[in-house]
């Protein structure tokens, strides 16, 4: 093997290593940036989670039910009455 060749191998092995450190800075960018997009969007989905569960506490609500039985099922609110009980 002459001289030249071994000069040529040696380019060629760091090209390819140049180009290999080229990639894997690459790489570690774009999963940087989708690790940093998926926790921005697990944020949202939590923030999303907890505006259902208020709004679900909202809707179970005995105000809210109470309303509700007002207005679309005509219900009235009947004052409570004395319980009296027969002796033992």
């Amino acid at each position: 093997m002459g001289r030249s060749a071994l000069i040529l191998l040696v380019l060629v092995v760091l090209g390819g290593l140049t180009l290999w450190y080229v990639w894997q800075g690459w790489q570690i960018t774009y999963l940087s940036s989708k690790v940093i997009a998926s926790r921005l969007e697990c944020d949202e989905l939590l923030a999303h989670r907890d505006r259902l569960k208020l709004e679900v506490i909202r809707a179970w609500s005995l105000e809210n039910i109470e309303r509700i039985a007002k207005e679309r099922l005509g219900m009235k609110k009947v004052p409570p009455k004395t319980l009296r009980l027969p002796p033992p």
